[in-house]
């Protein structure tokens, strides 16, 4: 049996788990639409997706110039002006309003809570101190089941059974470690160090997330497929623990050994007067004495393996280049908000909010077996922007084809001709 991912029928996601391409072009075999406007409809998606991209490229160049000064890989000299409180406000503010744009949703406190309180189902026990950070910020899209094979030994199993893994199929993570400063106020009045003591722990804390400055840093990270029991593995600063299941066959193992070991030694160093006999002798149980030392150190080995094995081939993209993932997301979420509450007009007529946003969540639940939450206002305010409705109040139009790719074409050279900047 194949570990195998499914979305949760019980769950709405705002997410359409449908590329743009296949969007369209299912669209377009389904027989919805006559097929005389077929051509027209690929270029008004053709067009509108050409502008939309211009407007997205203008705000991800935007918020890369917002994020330069957190960045921890940036390359390039900084100014002292430019690492401000404010531009860090403004930076948050707009990476969560393309979170939204990307059909994110925000991991609650008491969701997280929750999921630090569970032990990993791959047997990797961390724990992770949040006071390290100023900020801590983690939103994810999909909530899915992964079914996959273990060995359940609270139940004397030795065959693998089947169980049900909550994931998130993309995990965003925020992380901003404390400064220099906050650093050293936090080991001042919290600790009662020193202020000559509390500045050396507060380059110590530092070293742990590669800050070798006095600047606010900013990690971005993106996963795809975390079960929510490992979320503590996101961050950098998670300390590997060992399970009482492990501990308690050490103990058993180790410490029947080593106890059998020690009165071994010790009736022997009893019935020997022998200096090399008794050297010997300690020597032995030094050795099994490591050896059980050595099992500990093993075991945490084989945790750290899995930890960095699950972080390879789960980690997606870093820092400015996961603004760059989202950025191309929240575009291709938005441009079919737009596509899809168009079409629909075209068929519906002038219709109602809610009579368009049922009909567009029947298509694809019927087409592609997906219960969702479509987001009707959000494409609605978009075509309403770029001028394609006729009326949006009670009952909604859009206006025909011909005259859509007319205004598109229209943005579009005014676009090309630097007459206005989008």
């Amino acid at each position: 049996m194949q570990n195998s991912t499914h979305y949760q029928a019980d769950v709405l996601e705002r997410f359409i788990p449908i590329s743009l391409d296949r969007l369209i072009s299912d669209l377009l075999t389904a027989e919805l639409l006559p097929a005389e406007q077929h051509n027209a409809f690929k270029q008004f998606c053709s067009t509108y997706t050409s502008l939309f991209h211009a407007q997205s490229h203008t705000h991800l160049q935007d918020l890369k110039r917002l994020y330069l000064p957190f960045n921890p890989d940036r390359d390039t000299l900084m100014t002292a002006q430019e690492n401000t409180s404010t531009q860090l406000t403004h930076l948050k503010e707009k990476l969560y309003l393309i979170l939204e744009d990307a059909n994110y949703e925000q991991i609650s406190e008491a969701d997280l809570n929750e999921a630090l309180n569970k032990i990993s189902p791959y047997g990797v026990q961390v724990s992770v101190d949040f006071g390290d950070f100023a900020e801590v910020a983690l939103f994810y899209r999909g909530s899915a089941i992964q079914q996959k094979l273990y060995r359940n030994w609270k139940k004397l199993s030795f065959k693998k059974q089947p169980i049900d893994i909550l994931i998130y199929r993309r995990l965003f993570v925020l992380l901003q470690p404390k400064n220099r400063q906050q650093w050293i106020e936090h080991f001042i009045n919290n600790k009662k160090m020193s202020v000559q003591k509390a500045e050396k722990k507060a380059d110590a804390a530092l070293k742990v997330f590669g800050i070798s400055n006095d600047n606010d840093v900013v990690y971005l990270k993106l996963f795809k497929d975390i079960p929510r029991e490992d979320l503590e593995m996101q961050f950098p600063n998670t300390r590997i623990q060992m399970r009482l299941f492990d501990k308690i066959k050490l103990a058993v193992t180790g410490g029947g050994g080593t106890a059998g070991g020690v009165m071994a030694t010790i009736g022997k160093l009893s019935a020997t007067i022998d200096p090399i006999s008794a050297l010997i002798a300690i020597g032995g149980l030094l050795g099994l004495l490591w050896r059980q030392i050595a099992k500990i150190f093993s075991q945490r080995a084989k945790y750290s393996a899995m930890l960095t094995k699950n972080l390879y081939f789960y980690s997606l993209d870093n820092n400015m280049g996961a603004l760059t993932y989202l950025a191309d997301t929240a575009e291709a979420e938005e441009s079919k908000e737009a596509i899809l509450a168009y079409f629909f007009l075209l068929l519906a007529g002038e219709t109602s909010r809610a009579n368009l946003d049922q009909s567009i969540e029947n298509y694809i639940h019927e087409k592609y077996a997906i219960p969702m939450d479509f987001e009707i206002d959000d494409g609605l305010d978009k075509l309403q922007q770029s001028n394609l409705l006729s009326r949006c109040d009670q009952l909604i139009n859009a206006i025909p084809l011909v005259e859509a790719n007319s205004r598109l074409r229209q943005q579009w050279d005014q676009v090309i001709d630097n007459k206005v900047f989008v």
